[in-house]
């Protein structure tokens, strides 16, 4: 069994990867993902199904260039990975790099929730409008 860290950098690795068959075994089918922010994504978003087409519009919007630019540190819970990151995007020709906190709830190994905090929601707006 892997700890919550592994499980959220696991899913992370295939998910970036572009494997979406397994990065879709990592989450529970009831998922729920929150994301804040004033942008067409932001909300919440309830099921696998609903969670990866706003992944997918997420990597669409950005003519796929959104990424993870650094995984600054990870914290563990008992029930969740917390993952400060710089994640980066292009929209419109420039390049937008931002921090955010991801907080990934992990019940029976699979990944639950996913809670996305804005460090700098006025970049991310920019790059999700």
């Amino acid at each position: 069994m892997k700890n919550n860290v592994e499980m959220a950098k696991a899913y992370l690795d295939a998910a970036y990867n572009n494997d979406i068959q397994k990065a879709k075994t990592f989450l529970s089918e009831n998922i729920i993902m929150k994301m804040g922010g004033n942008n067409v994504l932001a909300g919440t978003y309830k099921g696998k199904e609903a969670f990866m087409e706003v992944f997918g519009r997420m990597l669409a919007m950005t003519n796929y260039t959104y990424k993870m630019k650094e995984a600054v540190e990870w914290l563990e819970g008992e029930k969740r990975a917390l993952l400060i990151a710089v994640e980066q995007a292009e929209k419109d020709g420039e390049v937008h790099t931002f921090k955010r906190i991801i907080d990934y709830v992990i019940d029976k190994d699979v990944i639950t929730e996913i809670r996305i905090f804005e460090l700098q929601p006025e970049v991310v707006d920019v790059v999700f409008e």
